[in-house]
């Protein structure tokens, strides 16, 4: 029960990505108690809800850069990100670069595979 449970709530944070959602928000709209959802989090992934929803929308952002469609400041709005700083900030504390960074590294990588 709580394996599919947990699948749900990642399916619900996915439905969300482009919210600013709190432990409140996914307990209220998933009817669940704070105490055990933090517990759920722990226990299958290591780290606590809001930790994993971040690193979500940083994957999410990597993907968006990889397509190349959005600039940075569409990809932190998408996302829902009130700020393009507090989004760099976010994604350089999470993958250890900036975004612009990463999108070189991609780059990089592209035409590497190229030769």
């Amino acid at each position: 029960m709580t394996r599919i449970f947990f699948y749900n709530i990642i399916a619900y944070m996915e439905e969300n990505i482009n919210k600013q959602l709190t432990i409140e928000r996914i307990c209220r709209d998933n009817l669940v108690g704070r105490s055990l959802l933090q517990k759920l989090f722990r226990d299958n992934t290591g780290c606590g809800i809001i930790d994993y929803f971040s690193l979500m929308k940083i994957n999410a952002a990597k993907q968006l850069i990889r397509n190349k469609k959005m600039n940075f400041s569409q990809i932190a709005d998408s996302l829902g990100y009130n700020s393009i700083h507090y989004f760099s900030r976010k994604f350089k504390k999470l993958s250890g670069m900036t975004p612009t960074e990463y999108a070189r590294s991609i780059q990089l990588i592209a035409e590497h595979a190229e030769k």
